[in-house]
């Protein structure tokens, strides 16, 4: 014989099927911020290869080839650096010094490599999340071609 119908008991079920829903989503919450928190700390540690280097140079060969004049080469979220990115977003000076990590690796590749050879380095907020700054781009950048030939 089957049970009989209630409200409490179809109440129950929704509550029941509710907090299930609830406790998933928490999970997967406390799975993203891990997630996260990994790809921050492999970030930080990452050290400038030679295949990242390549691939820098790649880019901006592409770049200067489709008549470009700068190119971004990496991205990262601001919240990385340690003001959240208020001094690049406001181009303060210094704002280098927040570079957090891989990026500042590539920053201390372009001033060794880079930059003797005329390339500038621009360092941009990309993206807003809710009116706050979201990810950094950092962008190679070089002088259009009358510039470059006028300074010659």
């Amino acid at each position: 014989m089957s049970h009989p119908l209630t409200v409490a008991a179809l109440y129950a079920g929704r509550k029941a099927r509710r907090d299930a829903e609830m406790a998933q989503l928490h999970q997967a919450d406390q799975e993203a911020v891990k997630q996260r928190d990994a790809e921050h700390r492999a970030f930080l540690a990452r050290a400038l290869t030679e295949a990242d280097a390549a691939e820098i140079q790649h880019r901006i060969l592409r770049a200067f080839g489709r008549h470009e004049r700068e190119v971004q080469v990496l991205s990262f979220p601001s919240d990385y650096c340690d003001d959240g990115g208020r001094r690049i977003n406001h181009a303060l000076p210094g704002w280098e010094e927040q570079l957090p990590g891989f990026a500042h690796a590539v920053y201390a590749y372009w001033s060794q490599t880079l930059k003797p050879g005329g390339f500038g380095l621009q360092a941009r907020i990309v993206s807003m999340e809710d009116g706050m700054p979201g990810d950094v781009g950092l962008f190679v950048t070089w002088p259009d071609e009358v510039a470059f030939e006028g300074g010659a």
